[in-house]
């Protein structure tokens, strides 16, 4: 996955009495008969995030943030620069003037960006050594609940900036609730996602309602290209309702994912199981695996430590030779009390580690670690999340660079090495 690029602009003092005020905004643009959606964040710090579709993202310092929300929201250059002029001290016409035309220009690629698919986790979350860190996620997995409790949720995440939710659709979900939390997603200007089986999200018409609702993406496991090891994990039939539903996705201008599970049996296939997909015209996949610490894990079929990174070199090499875009989610731990194919279905903890999970109930669980709650989304405010002990905690494992020379370049090494199982989800 390509690193997101990092802007700075001029060396930021202390904030200006007019810059933005912490939140999230959010615009629509047209460019070249195409829709684009931007969100600007704007952190504490007057720092903020810059976001095209959800597929193109930029990180702004204090200045960078004035400068994009300005032309965003339409104002004419030369305002700005009169803005920059008396917030930024000791700010140059002629830099001012540069910056300017280096965010225009940056706005203008972001409008475009190549491919349409959500960042769901960042290649480096610490971009470099002197980056701060990143504020808070960027986007929310929340398992489908009733109206109410996932309109809270949704509520809560655009305060807090979060612009990107991905709803767990389970297995028979019920349609009322899945399409009145897509157009509360949509209504709010959250970038919505949905993850779940071919089998449960094919239904007639569905596809075509949740794209009516204003779905981005839709999220379908796709084990195999092989009926017998796909429907073995997934259920009978799911297979080629997999592909089906991805194509009709497509068809309806949503954006198609396929949720790839490594495992023993969908390892040694996983060249045909790429190959297919590119061959069906998916460009994203999402990929997480499921392992275990001890042959009596790996006799279920799930992978051992051992054979992570291998795996994961694998799988990078193999898509960037078919041109796929690939995100890695945590691995999950193999979980002794429930079959595999449970925990296949159940997917990763989160989308990323770039996310977060908020249960029904509004507990907040980190992408990795055992699963406790670092707060409650709807009772605490963030701070008190953040300085959490299960927050520190995390923070401190991911904002580490953990690229060794044993296996140098991989991506799946950037937030944490695969074969050390404390870096995994714990799936119980």
């Amino acid at each position: 996955m390509t690193k997101p690029k990092r802007f700075r602009f001029l060396t930021r003092g202390s904030l200006p009495g007019d810059a933005p005020p912490l939140g999230l905004y959010h615009y629509v643009r047209e460019a070249d008969g195409r829709i684009a959606r931007f969100h600007l964040r704007v952190d504490a710090t007057g720092d903020g995030l810059l976001m095209a579709n959800a597929a193109a993202m930029a990180r702004l310092n204090a200045s960078g943030v004035v400068i994009a929300k300005g032309l965003l929201d339409g104002d004419d250059p030369a305002v700005i620069a009169a803005r920059m002029k008396k917030g930024f001290r000791g700010a140059k016409a002629e830099q001012i003037a540069a910056d300017i035309a280096t965010v225009e220009t940056l706005i203008k690629r972001m409008e475009s960006p190549d491919g349409s698919y959500p960042i769901l986790n960042l290649t480096d979350p610490a971009f470099s050594p002197t980056a701060a860190p990143l504020g808070r996620p960027i986007s929310a997995d929340v398992p489908l609940c009733a109206p109410f409790h996932i309109g809270r949720i949704f509520e809560r995440l655009w305060q807090l900036g979060i612009p990107h939710a991905t709803i767990i659709a389970g297995q028979d979900p019920d349609e009322e609730y899945l399409i009145r939390a897509i157009e509360k997603a949509e209504d709010l200007g959250i970038i919505t996602g949905v993850r779940g089986r071919g089998t449960d999200l094919d239904l007639p018409a569905r596809v075509a309602t949740m794209a009516g609702a204003g779905l981005d993406h839709l999220d379908i496991y796709c084990l195999s290209t092989q009926d017998p090891i796909h429907d073995a994990l997934v259920g009978d039939g799911d297979c080629k309702q997999a592909i089906q539903t991805l194509s009709t996705a497509r068809k309806n201008e949503i954006c198609a994912v396929a949720q790839v599970v490594l495992v023993q049996s969908t390892l040694e296939v996983i060249d045909q199981t790429l190959e297919s997909l590119a061959s069906h015209g998916i460009e994203n996949v999402c990929v997480f695996a499921i392992a275990a610490t001890d042959d009596a894990g790996a006799s279920t079929g799930a992978l051992l430590a051992r054979e992570l990174a291998p795996a994961a070199r694998w799988v990078e090499e193999s898509s960037e030779e078919l041109g796929l875009r690939l995100v890695w989610c945590p691995t999950v731990r193999f979980d002794p009390n429930s079959t595999l194919g449970e925990q296949v279905c159940r997917g990763p903890r989160t989308s990323g580690d770039g996310a977060i999970r908020i249960e029904p109930n509004g507990s907040v669980i980190l992408p990795r670690g055992p699963r406790r709650p670092a707060g409650n989304l709807l009772e605490d405010d963030w701070e008190t999340i953040e300085r959490s002990e299960m927050f520190q905690k995390y923070r401190q494992r991911v904002e580490t660079d953990t690229h060794c020379d044993q296996c140098p370049g991989l991506a799946i090494c950037a937030a944490d090495c695969p074969r050390d199982p404390t870096g995994w989800a714990e799936s119980g």
